[in-house]
């Protein structure tokens, strides 16, 4: 029968757990109780993950026991879920809770006997809880603190988003940027497919083999992976190190500029976590390619990996965090899009709710008529006062300040036109759960946004009616935003009733 023994030792026993070599003892193993084994547990913290400097609260751990024995240390969750930290008779291991969290964290121990029982204890100990995300945890998870990643099919023409690859064919942006060097490419649906099968455990389907599925990405380190239908297919726990903004040589050396740093997950963890023609290899240390608000590319290959020598790649998109898509957390400025229509149309009218948001946005969809914005200098009629106000350029633009909460149109030569707050409401992880405000289409808009700043903030035949609140988002990702303005907020619009639409692109 399996004996335990529970007992938990403040952080006062942690300082007092000195020279291991003063905690040598004869007691056999079995007779040795919770606290002297815990007292033989020795435990440094340090600032960062080079372990040199050492720190009463680092986030990174080195432990060590004596006599020598095998522990396992891990934390539990309020909702009792076990994370394992680390394990052996030594190790390292890093313990970051995320923003709001007590320092005072709990470490649960478990320790093998010479008799095959276990002997358990906890020990509290006090580590720094950022008051903000890293830079680049702000961009995996979000200021909400958790972010889905979706397969990036438009990342290339064929929607491949997962492959092979020359590795260090080409400088890392060249890769982010272009693809450059990859072999070839699967879309997902392809990827339960016999041909590609070979690359998962025992050849049998995962559930990520969908353009549907997606992952979650937490501020606490975990994901959580999800088939097509939101059935959670796997978890674990990620990190990034290395990262500062900038490309870093490649593992071989081949190139000098190449990733930003390093991505490592649990064991099968990411969606389709296959090493390619690996029979079911699962990588657990990726090389970070693309780290923005709205992609993540990464790369398995190991040192040994010769320049133009086969390596895996995968690319991942997210529209979920719609501070991210507008802001960059920053400044972002926006354009009109006029590659979105052949006729090059950004703005007009349209007729309300004919079918679903995703129809809209893919072929604008219920769409009577459009203007390119060096027409709407013949629109001054839909203009409180009638007179031309500088948005009537292609080269028009405005501006999202992320931290002064704030929109600033110019004109094509720079000069302010107007300027006004902007706050972002209804907004459900990128997802389309906003109904129209006639109810007639339940999956309709992302949120909205409310501001009065865009370029041309007309109502069309509003009569110099200047939009305000209610301004539904259909499409907010990096690149692109597309908005509605129903002509009766308070619900009246009914489907083909008259309402305005924009269209604008990334600058």
């Amino acid at each position: 029968m399996k004996k335990i023994f529970i007992i938990s030792l403040a952080v006062v026993g942690l300082l007092t757990a000195c020279d291991p070599a003063k905690q040598e003892t004869d007691i056999p193993g079995n007779s040795m109780t919770a606290e002297q084994i815990a007292n033989g547990l020795v435990l440094t913290q340090y600032s960062d993950d080079s372990y040199s400097t050492e720190q009463a609260d680092g986030n990174y751990f080195k432990f060590s026991t004596s006599p020598s024995r095998q522990i396992e240390i891990y934390t539990l969750s309020d909702d009792g879920k076990k994370s394992s930290l680390g394990a052996g008779v030594q190790g390292t291991f890093k313990l970051a809770p995320h923003r709001g969290a007590s320092p005072t964290q709990t470490l649960h121990v478990r320790a093998l006997n010479y008799d095959g029982t276990y002997t358990e204890f906890t020990r509290d100990v006090t580590v720094y809880v950022p008051t903000e995300l890293s830079p680049e945890m702000k961009l995996l998870v979000g200021e909400a603190g958790s972010k889905i990643w979706k397969w990036d099919t438009d990342f290339r023409a064929d929607g491949g988003a997962w492959g092979n690859l020359g590795y260090t064919g080409s400088t890392g942006e060249e890769f982010a940027n272009t693809g450059a060097g990859i072999w070839w490419g699967g879309s997902p649906d392809i990827l339960n497919t016999p041909d590609q099968l070979k690359n998962a455990p025992g050849g049998q389907p995962q559930g990520d083999a969908s353009s549907k599925a997606y992952m979650v990405f937490n501020e606490d380190g975990s994901i959580q992976t999800y088939d097509s239908l939101g059935n959670v297919i796997r978890s674990g726990k990620f990190a990034v190190t290395g990262y500062d903004g900038s490309r870093h040589p490649s593992l071989n050396g081949a190139q000098a500029e190449w990733s930003l740093g390093t991505f490592t997950t649990d064991a099968g963890t990411i969606m389709w976590p296959f090493k390619i023609n690996g029979g079911g290899e699962e990588p657990t240390s990726f090389e970070l390619m693309q780290l923005d608000a709205n992609h993540l590319k990464l790369i398995y290959a190991t040192a040994e990996t010769g320049s133009w020598k086969e390596a895996t790649w995968w690319a991942f998109k997210s529209n979920s965090d719609a501070d991210a898509s507008i802001s960059n957390y920053s400044t972002k400025d926006w354009t009109w899009d006029v590659d979105w229509r052949a006729d090059g149309g950004a703005w007009g009218n349209m007729g309300y709710a004919l079918g679903d948001g995703d129809s809209f946005v893919n072929s604008g969809n219920g769409i009577w008529w459009a203007c390119a914005p060096a027409d709407l200098t013949g629109q001054t009629q839909h203009i409180k006062g009638g007179v031309a106000q500088g948005d009537e350029d292609p080269k028009a633009y405005f501006t999202v300040d992320y931290k002064a909460g704030t929109i600033t149109s110019y004109n094509g030569q720079g000069q302010q036109i107007r300027s006004g707050a902007y706050t972002i409401s209804n907004w459900n992880m990128g997802k389309r759960t906003n109904a129209s405000i006639d109810g007639s289409q339940a999956n309709w808009s992302l949120g909205t946004l409310n501001t009065n700043a865009i370029l041309f903030p007309w109502m069309i035949n509003g009569g110099g009616t200047q939009v305000n609140l209610g301004l539904e988002i259909m499409q907010l990702d990096g690149n692109h935003m597309k908005l509605i303005y129903p002509h009766n907020s308070k619900g009246n619009s009914g489907s083909w009733s008259e309402a305005t639409w924009w269209a604008f692109k990334k600058k």
